[in-house]
């Protein structure tokens, strides 16, 4: 059989998801002592040190973000995904104690202003690159990393070894309606 036999035809009410098989980030917001942090699918590198990430206008987040110019984006694992779908599912504008209510640990590291949460395998304070339009019409967000961080157990050198390090540190990848993927097996391949 031929894989020509297996394709067939998407509709386009949701052909992103297609391509959205990246992984999960948190996008954690501050101002103040008001602290927001919401899972994101949308967001990807654009640049070495750059990152853009798509936060609707009426997520409690975008105020926090609009206001202090910062957001610290984290890379959850598989240990944490009730609190990713709990916090994905409710909104601070609707449950002032939300972060508390998710359970969601966090550990602060000095030199950042962000607490950051516990079972994700990477952290990176970015400072807003400001495109009002881009903002407003496409809800896009852009930055530069400032610092960064990630667990040793599966980032080390430069490099992923997810394979290495405990599964609760495995990404997470969104999908839709509580459906995720756990990043697989390392595949090596030469020429």
């Amino acid at each position: 059989m031929s894989q020509k036999e297996f394709v067939k035809p998407v509709g386009l009410e949701t052909p992103y998801r297609l391509f959205n098989l990246g992984g999960t980030a948190f996008v954690e917001s501050k101002q103040g002592d008001d602290l927001d942090i919401m899972p994101a699918s949308w967001n990807c590198p654009l640049d070495y040190d750059k990152m853009t990430v798509v936060i609707d206008s009426t997520h409690y987040s975008r105020k926090l973000i609009e206001a202090s110019k910062y957001i610290l984006l984290a890379v959850p694992g598989m240990g944490i995904q009730k609190e990713i779908l709990y916090l994905g599912s409710v909104s601070k504008n609707d449950n002032p104690n939300k972060i508390a209510d998710s359970g969601l640990k966090f550990f602060t590291l000095p030199d950042c202003d962000f607490p950051l949460p516990e079972g994700c395998s990477a952290w990176a304070v970015i400072k807003l690159i400001r495109e009002p339009h881009n903002e407003k019409t496409y809800d896009l967000f852009m930055g530069q990393i400032v610092k960064a961080w990630a667990d040793s157990r599966v980032f080390s050198n430069n490099h992923w070894h997810l394979e290495e390090g405990p599964d609760e540190l495995r990404s997470m990848h969104y999908v839709a309606g509580g459906h995720f993927y756990a990043i697989g097996k390392r595949v090596d391949v030469t020429l």
